[in-house]
């Protein structure tokens, strides 16, 4: 899995590549925890897909984890009909996933947060 990261106005915006694996989870669960829990974050999953379970849990804990700890809220687009599932498994259904990655990033302003 690859990340890119762009800064749209106050927001940044992670774009995920690539296979979502178990190699990946633990660099990716780091970088979350330590450096985004701050920042107002859109994932944008369009370009993230998976092979097998392994990694499915610890990205979706991961996520959820990022989403109470951040003081300023985390959104999604780009969600495939698989990650939505997962999302609802793992309790992510309530948190804010957008069609477009410009939605995304303006729901941030209309929050005024």
């Amino acid at each position: 899995m690859e990340a890119k990261f762009a800064v749209r106005g106050e927001v940044l915006v992670v774009e995920l590549n690539g296979r979502l694996d178990f190699e990946s989870a633990v660099p990716f669960r780091r970088t979350c925890l330590e450096k985004l829990t701050s920042e107002k974050v859109v994932f944008d999953l369009r370009g993230l897909s998976f092979v097998g379970s392994l990694g499915l849990t610890d990205f979706v804990r991961t996520l959820d984890d990022l989403s109470k700890q951040s003081s300023t809220g985390v959104k999604f687009c780009g969600v495939s009909t698989e990650f939505r599932r997962l999302f609802e498994a793992g309790g992510l259904a309530s948190h804010d996933i957008f069609e477009s990655q410009d939605k995304a990033v303006q729901s941030f302003s209309a929050l005024n947060i």
